[in-house]
């Protein structure tokens, strides 16, 4: 496989869990993780309380990723700032009296900044780096998964404003959305820098009445599998049964509360079956098993006599 195909390959995966997942420190880590695809090295800042703040890293030594989480910064000077206020930039490099914020990283000879926005606002900022000729360099793939993790934020703001108002509130205004999205408990889990990682496995939310659409996590039960085909597999089943959910919402909460969600979701469910074995044949039984738990957690809430 050439390298052109491999990096599309990766990519084409790390989209594949970007849209998977609702929860924003695993989009983020999923965004961070699937940058390994553009570039060698990337650090990911935050915007919160004002500043921006170092949250992880993937490709740099564990001294200076350990330094690159402690790091603290302006926002209303430096490069990253200079990047969050322009508004139609995608990426770019430095231009003349700008530097990368330094965290302890080696010397490098090209670098860009990608800004995430949400809302309109930035609120993280990639920054990629590389030596002379060091391969992956690709800005617009990295460019395209943060379009990715962008929408995904964008769903979940819209998801936290309408449980705000279904909940009897007028509904938050998006800055204090976009800064509560950041703070989650797990935000912080550092990212293993030596390698290209795993996806970290969150903990689920509290279980939700059967009949509630509480914000899934993305992920299923059990710990992610050791053959890459499988959790390649897993992770698509994980996004056939959320895309199902998002379309077909009315359908999910109804069919809990009448307990006949195989009727109700019949056909996009056969739909699902049918591309998940269009993409893994080789795994037959095995992979069906693998779409079937996907469907439990995300559709019936862990409950699998609602699909019996």
């Amino acid at each position: 496989m050439s390298r052109d195909d491999t990096t599309l390959t990766t990519l084409d995966r790390k989209l594949a869990e970007l849209a998977s997942f609702l929860s924003p420190g695993e989009i983020f880590r999923a965004l961070l993780e699937g940058t390994a695809a553009g570039a060698p090295r990337t650090a990911v800042f935050l915007m919160r309380e004002g500043r921006w703040r170092g949250w992880s890293s993937i490709g740099y030594p564990s001294e200076a990723a350990h330094r690159q989480r402690q790091a603290v910064l302006p926002a209303d000077g430096g490069w990253l700032a200079a990047l969050a206020a322009e508004e139609d930039v995608r990426w770019r490099s430095l231009t003349g009296g700008e530097s990368v914020p330094e965290f302890g990283q080696a010397s490098f000879d090209e670098a860009v900044g990608l800004p995430v926005r949400v809302g309109g606002k930035a609120v993280a900022i990639l920054v990629a780096e590389r030596s002379s000729g060091e391969q992956p360099w690709s800005p617009a793939a990295l460019s395209i998964l943060c379009q990715a993790a962008r929408l995904r934020l964008e769903l979940d703001l819209a998801w936290r404003r309408l449980k705000s108002l279904q909940a009897g509130g007028a509904g938050p205004t998006a800055a204090p959305m976009r800064e509560a999205m950041l703070t989650e408990p797990d935000s912080r889990a550092a990212i293993s820098t030596a390698t290209a990682p795993s996806v970290a496995v969150a903990t689920e939310a509290p279980a939700a009445a059967a009949t509630e659409l509480a914000p899934w996590s993305g992920v299923a039960a059990g710990q992610a599998d050791a053959d890459p085909r499988r959790e390649e597999a897993r992770r698509y089943a994980r996004l056939v049964a959320t895309d199902i959910r998002l379309y077909n919402e009315e359908a999910v909460v109804v069919g809990r509360r009448q307990r006949d969600l195989a009727t109700r979701l019949g056909e996009p469910m056969r739909r699902g079956r049918e591309s998940f074995s269009r993409r893994f044949p080789d795994l037959g039984p095995d992979g069906a098993k693998l779409l079937d738990d996907a469907f439990v957690h995300v559709l019936a809430g862990g409950d699998a006599s609602l699909l019996g």
